[in-house]
């Protein structure tokens, strides 16, 4: 009798053990591989479709842990349907440049960076076709996981993509350190020589620098730790490009920045229309204890298009902050590539229709300095709530130190136009407005005594150490 109470006993305890393992394997993990999964399917906003799968094939391939990333790029270089299953990499760069590929990752996946790009989205060299139909996806509702493993200030960026047409990215949560890179980035394909070369006879700005994706949706992705000059996504290029349901902590969330303005950057030095933006939608972005939640920043180029709908931040700076390009009349640099000396001549780009819809907010919660602000910023600082003797330097610096901290300024900061009543902008200048007739703008937690419309600055706006206001030649001393 006491042996099969002893059994029953045991049984039970068994029974109870596997019940608990149940509960604590995750879903997707339980569920046989490779897990049904269709894709995005398309991606549709305001009646204009941004990304449509493409991707007919039923048969996938399946990625594990334990898979080399040899034999990883081999199932990528085959295209088609690679699922990779739950679990920890450790990888280095995995390029994609085959069209008709869908990447499918578990969402209890977790990468670690061993190279300074994870997901290389281009073709495999500057001549070769562009690609299409390439899609990297989280399966299901959640997010899986890549961790950057870098330095603060050094070079990772997840997730690539150049020259690709009708892609998508979603359901990502990137783990960064500060990195000095955006994490996720769309860019011209650069390997070639800046600045004019020669064409059928013809100087002519190197095409290859419009060599942009196109056609594209980013969505459902987030990034902690960002660096303030840097952003979850960065566009450098690109034209019909959805993004939406994006998410960042510190830094920038989007930056719409074609270029850096360096006089290294090659994006700049390739004219005004070649890598442009087009044709941009985002949607549902927000940014937390960071600089903006949107950066608009011209540099050479000429953009075209821009929507921002709901866009949110909570002890950030500002929610979308519009920035004017800083090149001079007689800019000139002289750079060499390849053997050859080039002189390039840039001049100021802008922005042109930009609408703001929706909600555009930026919150206050508690009364901590957590928000970060550039020295160009300074000066649109509330009076009353400026440190020390007003010098940047009176700031405690943030994180990483590419930043100073304050609280919330203002939900838009407008250092594109000079004066509130502006109806005409100078192209030379590189001024520009945007449209927010259709847009409520809020300021939460806080105020500005010198805002308008709910809070937008404009550089008239700004005030002096001593809370004077601009001068005429202050104002257009950009």
């Amino acid at each position: 009798m006491l042996n099969k109470m002893l059994f029953k006993q045991v049984c039970l305890t068994i029974i109870a053990a596997l019940a608990i393992m149940a509960l604590q394997v995750p879903q997707s993990a339980k569920a046989a591989y490779p897990v049904t999964y269709q894709g995005l399917g398309k991606a549709v906003y305001a009646g204009k479709t941004y990304f449509e799968n493409k991707i007919t094939s039923t048969t996938k391939v399946l990625v594990t842990p334990s898979d080399t990333l040899s034999s990883i790029q081999t199932k990528l270089d085959a295209g088609g349907i690679i699922q990779f299953a739950a679990g920890t990499y450790n990888l280095g760069v995995m390029k994609i440049n085959q069209s008709n590929t869908r990447v499918e990752v578990d969402r209890n996946a977790i990468f670690n960076m061993n190279s300074n790009i994870l997901f290389d989205i281009r073709p495999a060299t500057v001549t070769s076709p562009r690609i299409e139909n390439v899609e990297i996806a989280s399966i299901g509702p959640g997010r899986f996981k890549i961790n950057t493993n870098g330095n603060v200030g050094g070079d990772k960026r997840p997730v690539r993509l150049s020259n690709v047409k009708n892609f998508a990215v979603s359901g990502i949560n990137i783990s960064g350190n500060y990195e000095g890179q955006p994490f996720i980035v769309l860019a011209p394909y650069q390997d070639g020589s800046p600045g004019t070369i020669l064409v059928d006879g013809q100087q002519t700005y190197n095409p290859i620098f419009g060599l942009v994706p196109t056609y594209g949706v980013i969505q459902n992705v987030g990034a902690t730790k960002i660096h303030g000059g840097y952003a979850t996504v960065q566009m450098f290029g690109g034209n019909n490009v959805l993004m939406r349901n994006i998410d960042g902590d510190n830094g920038v969330t989007v930056r719409l920045e074609p270029g850096s303005g360096k006089n290294t950057d090659y994006i700049s030095m390739s004219g005004p229309d070649l890598g442009a933006l087009h044709n941009i939608a985002l949607v549902n972005i927000s940014n937390t204890n960071g600089f903006a939640t949107v950066y608009l920043k011209p540099h050479a180029k000429l953009n075209h298009n821009i929507t921002l709908a709901n866009i949110s931040a909570v002890n950030s700076a500002f929610a979308i902050h519009a920035d004017v390009a800083k090149f001079k009349a007689d800019d000139n640099v002289t750079v060499s590539y390849g053997g050859d000396t080039y002189n390039v001549h840039r001049q100021r780009g802008r922005f042109e229709n930009v609408k703001l819809k929706g909600e555009i907010s930026l919150t206050q919660q508690g009364t901590d300095k957590l928000a970060w602000f550039a020295i160009s910023d300074l000066l649109y600082i509330e009076y009353s709530k400026r440190d020390g003797a007003g010098n940047y330097s009176d700031y405690a610096p943030n994180i990483e130190g590419s930043k100073r901290l304050t609280t919330p300024v203002v939900p838009v900061l407008m250092i594109s136009q000079e004066y509130r009543s502006d109806t005409e902008f100078s192209i030379e200048r590189g001024n520009y407005t945007m449209d927010f007739t259709t847009a409520n703008i809020q300021s939460i937690g806080f105020t500005h005594s010198l805002a308008t419309n709910g809070g937008v600055l404009y550089r008239e706006d700004g005030r002096t150490k001593t809370n004077k206001p601009l001068t005429a030649e202050q104002i257009m001393d950009y």
